[in-house]
Formats: structure tokens, sequence, C-alpha cells
């Protein structure tokens, strides 16, 4: 029995050394005793329990052949770099290498005995690594390791993404994470580029990082230059969220440019820094060019200063120094692009950026497309910042509008009437000048000249104001207080509106009605015109594109359409442009046409579909200009027309019904406070209404018919041109157009087959 007992205890001392090396075989841990791991392909290089912590990690080691840089994670979850001088790290560089750690997969191992010490060099390895170490907070002075690795060179092989569509790059790397393991390993997934300026370019390049929307005031302070005219300027912009738009406090109270300042603060968000150095390495100004300060939602504030710019002694590209509160060092950025500055290739790129080949503005676009902001191209003058437009107001915003001036005696009164988006009928409006009745007039001028108020920019500002200064002694020095025009807009209602106590009422205050005062103005220099808005703080002056909309001739608002009559109203249509005319008559009910010309029968010779396209084209010209009855020249061509169109219609009569809605809308425009359109057309819908019982007398096919000619004649204008213009003459009411050539030649159409 004695002889047993050494066997037996051989025995289980055996069995638990077995056991004990199969668990740390297991468990990934025999490799610390052996120096070896048994990796497969496919596999992870970490256990499994090490990345499932990889969003705990909190302190990063990396370095290479030259730097060694230490990061940590705050409370708030950003990352510092805290050795050797403390600054933020790119948020964009920790998630790359947490994602690479957490999904690079074995591709293959490579066998050290079939490599030599000079091939070792194209793996990196050795000769260009990167070693990174991540680490998670375990005790209050405890730390430990869940992954440690070495980047080598890009590997030329790809693996599959198991996708069955994309291929990973891979990159050769080494760890001994498992013991002295000196094996090269090919891993898929590639982050080499976020080495690629160094371990100083793992530092977050952007001076302003903050969240856009919660930026609520930003406030630009300019130093006395020549840019400023000697003097100190404070621009301050504020909003109140997100979805409000930018007003400029100071040094003015105006309306700011939306576009404008959303890629100011877009592009300061972009600005990326050439350099960053300890700020206590770098000797700055006494005082900065530019500071910025950003209030935030939460009442933070963020602020950069920057300074003014130098040449650099290296490529001689114009740099600047910045730096921002919540960072302790100093940023090298780029005032403008890099160009050469000496010798003949610097004389012909000057002149080359001197050609007016692209605006500046598209300049600008272009560098901005390509991910590069020079701070040269930032704007942050006033000029630029605030709205240039004499009002921020399109057709869609307008319900009436009513135009005066001092030399004529009756305003120009425009109406909106509403169409209905559901039922596709677009709104129509309706002008009323020179002491006529309410007519339709010509949507596309109507348009225009509303939009132009918003579209056009003006040439300059003349004077600005501040909210406590007295505005009279100016206003009367450039003549407002007796203005040339006098234009008053009425906003259109809110639609939101709900019934509270039984009265209808907007959810959102309605705008308040706006007026213009447009003024003739002469320095003794030159003449040109000057605007204001009533309560505003700025007086403009305007660009011409503006002010040639303004006029008061019913000839520029009359609708441009030459005729309109519905297809169904027409019963003849005679051409004279031969030596007999041409008579068709039109049969509606059965689409049939039949005619004469010099009266024999041409029916079998009438070709329908070009009559029925001539018909359309007659619905479709549009003049080019009504002109005055009294024009000589138009009179004098017109004596001896080269063809004349009749029309001979049936129409219905609805000038019963016309006229009470006529003169309600003339009675509800005389002054802007009058009832809205909703109030109209419910007061014409009400059994009060005379208008109740002519939409009845409609309704119930109550309604006259009657005849009406309309006689177009058509004569060359004298015009020195290629294709020249046609003066044209509506007979019966007298009016006189100008019409274009192609217009014209439509007219003249075959409408025979021969």
């Amino acid at each position: 029995m004695r002889k047993l007992l050494p066997t037996i205890f051989l025995f289980v001392v055996t069995l638990m050394v077995l056991a004990a090396a199969a668990l740390l075989f297991v468990e990934g841990s025999l490799a610390r005793l052996t120096g070896w791991y048994h990796f497969r392909p496919g596999m992870s290089l970490f256990p499994e329990e090490n990345l499932n912590r990889l969003s705990e990690v909190s302190w990063i080691r990396i370095s290479d052949l030259h730097d060694v840089i230490e990061c940590e994670r705050a409370q708030d979850g950003s990352w510092w770099i805290i050795s050797p001088f403390r600054d933020r790290m790119s948020s964009q560089a920790v998630q790359l290498i947490l994602n690479f750690t957490a999904n690079a997969r074995l591709v293959d191992s490579l066998p050290m005995n079939h490599t030599t010490r000079a091939s070792i060099r194209e793996y990196g390895v050795d000769t260009s690594p990167h070693q990174i170490t991540l680490k998670i907070q375990t005790g209050k002075d405890d730390m430990t390791t869940l992954a440690r690795y070495t980047l080598g060179s890009a590997s030329p092989w790809f693996a599959d993404a198991e996708d069955g569509e994309h291929l990973l790059p891979t990159t050769y790397l080494r760890t001994d994470f498992y013991g002295r393991d000196k094996r090269i390993h090919v891993v898929s997934g590639n982050i080499l580029s976020i080495f690629k300026n160094g371990l100083e370019g793992l530092r977050e390049p952007h001076p302003v990082t903050i969240n856009v929307d919660d930026l609520l005031r930003l406030q630009i302070k300019r130093s006395a230059d020549t840019k400023t005219d000697g003097k100190e300027q404070i621009i301050v912009l504020s909003r109140d969220s997100a979805q409000s738009p930018w007003t400029i406090l100071s040094p003015t109270l105006c309306e700011a440019n939306q576009d404008a300042v959303d890629e100011l603060v877009a592009n300061l968000e972009r600005l990326k820094a050439i350099r960053i150095a300890d700020a206590a390495d770098v000797k700055l100004p006494e005082r900065p060019a530019v500071e910025l300060s950003f209030l935030m939602q939460d009442k933070t504030t963020l602020r950069m200063n920057i300074y003014a710019p130098f040449v650099s002694p290296t490529d001689g590209q114009l740099l600047c120094y910045a730096t921002v509160s919540d960072r302790s060092v100093v940023f090298t950025l780029a005032m403008e692009p890099k160009v050469q500055r000496k010798g003949g290739y610097a004389n012909l790129v000057n002149t080359i950026l001197s050609l007016p080949i692209l605006p500046k503005d598209t300049l600008v676009r272009i560098r901005n497309a390509m991910d590069t902001v020079y701070l040269a191209d930032l704007p942050m003058d006033l000029d630029t910042l605030r709205s240039r437009h004499f009002a921020n107001l399109t057709d869609k915003d307008i319900d009436k509008a009513v135009l005066r001036s001092r030399y004529a005696p009756y305003p120009l009164m425009l109406r909106r009437i509403p169409g209905d988006s559901e039922g596709q009928v677009d709104d129509v409006w309706m002008y009323a000048t020179e002491g006529q009745r309410f007519r339709e007039a010509d949507t596309k001028v109507v348009e225009a000249f509303l939009n132009s108020l918003g579209s056009v920019p003006v040439d300059s500002f003349l004077r600005d104001f501040t909210p406590l200064e007295d505005t009279q002694a100016e206003i009367r020095k450039y003549g407002l207080n007796m203005p040339d025009y006098l234009l008053l807009v009425q906003p259109r209602e809110c639609a939101a509106r709900a019934v509270l106590f039984g009265v209808d009422m907007p959810i959102v205050r309605d705008r308040a009605p706006r007026t213009f005062a447009i003024k003739r103005y002469n320095d003794g220099k030159e003449s040109y015109w000057v605007g204001m808005e009533q309560n505003t703080l700025s007086i403009c002056r305007l660009n011409p594109k503006l002010t040639k909309h303004f006029s008061l001739s019913s000839l520029n608002w009359r609708k441009r359409n030459l005729v309109q009559f519905p297809v169904s109203s027409l019963r003849k249509l005679t051409l004279c442009y031969h030596k007999a005319p041409l008579e068709l008559h039109y049969d509606y009910i059965g689409e049939e046409w039949s005619g004469t010309l010099g009266g024999e029968d041409v029916t079998p010779r009438i070709n329908p579909h070009r009559t029925n396209y001539y018909v359309r084209h007659l619905q479709n010209i549009r003049v080019k200009n009504w002109i005055s009855s009294t024009d000589e020249d138009a009179v004098a061509a017109l004596a001896h027309p080269v063809f004349t169109v009749i029309l001979e219609l049936e129409l219905a009569d609805y000038s019963d019904v016309e006229e009470i809605v006529l003169d309600d809308l003339r009675d509800s425009t005389e002054d802007l406070s009058a009832p809205t359109d909703e109030q109209a057309v419910r007061e014409m819908l009400t059994e009060k209404s005379e208008t109740d019982a002519a939409f009845r007398r409609i309704a119930l096919d109550e309604k006259k018919t009657e005849k009406r000619t309309i006689t177009i004649d058509i004569a060359p204008a004298k015009m020195n041109s290629v294709h020249p213009l046609f003066y044209g003459r509506l007979r019966e009411e007298g009016s006189l157009f100008i019409l274009s050539f192609e217009d014209a030649q439509g007219l003249d159409g075959q409408l025979l087959d021969r």
C-alpha cells in the first residue's frame, strides 16, 4: 500500500495540472505562460467579455517611434488628451479606434520562420508602429487592460465583409496581450489614416465644437481697422430658437440675412486647424483682431479669439492664430488658400484669380464643397450679415397692396382673390387704378412686383439708426417725409384659426400692415431712389430693378392675354389676309368646321387639326406690352393693317353678378382695414346679400347670352431688327398692344389643305 501512495499522489497532481492547463487554454490565459495563443481565422483578437466592455473604456495610450499621448474620458463623455499637454481629443479618432478594436477579425498569421528581417520592414510593426492600449476603471486607483496591440502597415489583401457585396481593407498587427507572442497577423480593418499627421493629428482639429441648434446668440467684435473704417464694430445676432429667424440687435436693429448667418455658423464649425500647440509655447499679440462669443441654450458661453494674420516663413501662406475658451491651446488657421507669392508663377496665379471668371461667392461654395474653409471667406461684416432686401415679403405673404404717388390723383390698388388648392384653382389678382373699376390683373406682373420687394437687394444702406435715436432729421434730409411713392401692404391672415368664445380668431397673431416710403433723391452728384419702411431704423439706396415695377398705369397691370374666350362660345372665325376673307363657322357640339373663301365653299379643304391649334394659339397669345391708344407710330401703322382676325362669340352674360362682386371688392379695398376675403365671401353667401340671388339664378341656368365680336388688327412696326415687332389693336375697345414676331407669325396660319 505504501508503494502505491506516491503513484496515486502523482496521478492526482497530474490530473490537477491537466485540468488547470485546459482551463487556462480555454480562457486564453495559457499564452501568458507559453507565449503563444491559438488564433483561428475569423475570430476576434480579444475575449468577448473584453469587447463587450469597450463602451466603458476611460483611458487610452497611443505611442509611435517618436511620441506618446495619454487620453482619458471626462464625465460628460468627451475625450481629452492629458499628456504631453491637455487638449480635446478628436471624437472621430476615438470612435474609429474603438470600432476597429471591436470589429477586427483575424484573416491570417504570418509564419515567422519563413520571413527575413528585411521583409519584416514592410509589415511596419517594428519600423513604423502605433501601439494602442485600452483600459477601464476597476477601482478608485486601479485600471484593467481590455486590449493592447501594435498596428503596422496596410496589408495588400482584402477581407470578405460577409455581406456578399463588400470587401474590407486589412492591416498588419501584432499583440502581446496574451504574452510574448511575436507573430505578425493580418486583421480586417484599417485606421492608419488617423495617424497621417502624427499623434498630434489625434487632437480635435475644429476649434469651435458646438451644437448649432442650441446656439441662441452670436456676437462678433472686430477691432478698429480699414475694414471697419477705423472704428471698433460689435455685431450681435440673436434668435429665440433653432426654428426662429436671426435678428441683428447691434449696431442697428434689423433683419439678418438668414443664409449668410447660417453659412457663417456652419463654416465656423468646419474650420480646421493646420497646427495645434500648447499655449505656453506660443506668444500671441496683445489684442485679438476678432472676438467671437457663442451663447448656448443652457446659458453656457464659448469664446473664440482670432488674431491678426501673418505670413508663414516656410511656404508664404497667410495664417493666423486663434484660441477658444474651453481649450488651453493655440490653433494655427489658414486665412486664404496657399499660393506662390514670388516669381512668374505667382504673377500668373494672381492674374487668373483677378479675372472675373467666377464670382467670389461661387469660389467660396467650391471651397466649401471641398471641405476647405478659410477665414477670409467667412462673412463677418454687417453688410454681409444683414438682410439686403427692402422687405421680407413675397406675393404668397400679401393679401392687399396700395401704391400711392404724390403726382397721380388715383392710387393703384391690388387685391388677391383666394383660390382653392384642393380644387386646383389658382389665386386671382385684381387691380384698380386711374379711377377705373377693378379688373383682373396679369398675375405674372403682380407677382414680379410683390416678389421684387423681397428678392431684389438694395444697393446700399445710407443711414442706420440706434433704437433710441431721433430719425426725423434724416428722414427730412432724404425727403422721405414727402415721398414720391407710398406703398401700403396688408399681409395675409394667419391660416391656422380657431373659434374662441364664439369668435373666429387666428391662433398666431396676424401681422400688422406695413408702409414703405420711396423718394427720388439727388445728392448733388447723382440722382437715385431711396426708401425706408415705417418704424424701421435704416434708410436704403434702392436698386432700379425694384423701382421699375412702380407704375400706376393701368396698361402695366392689365392681363397680358390678348383675348379670353371659351371654345364653346366660338361661332365664327374670319381671317382677312387673302384677297378674299376666309370665313370659318364652328359647331362646338359636333366639333365640326365649315367655311367659305370668297363665297366658295371650302369645307372639304379645312384642316381641323390646324384650325383647332390656331384657336388654342389665339387663347394663349400674350402681348409684350399694352400701349397708349394715342401712340402715334402704332396708330399710323394700324391705319393699313396687313391682316385682321375677327372672332364672333356667343357668351353667357354674368354682368349682374360681376357688378355686385366687383363693387364689394372695390369697397373693401379702399381701406386696408377692410373686411378680409373670408369675411367678404361669408357676407356674399348670406341670404340677405343680393349676390346670393345672382348665384341662385346662375345655378338654375337663368342667365342671358350676348353676342360679342372681337376684331384684331395687326401691322408691322418700323424697327430695324431681324425679328421685328408688330403693332396690334383690339378694334372694338380701341386698345393697342405690341406683339412679338413669333406670335404675330402664328396668326398668319394656313388652315386649308391645298
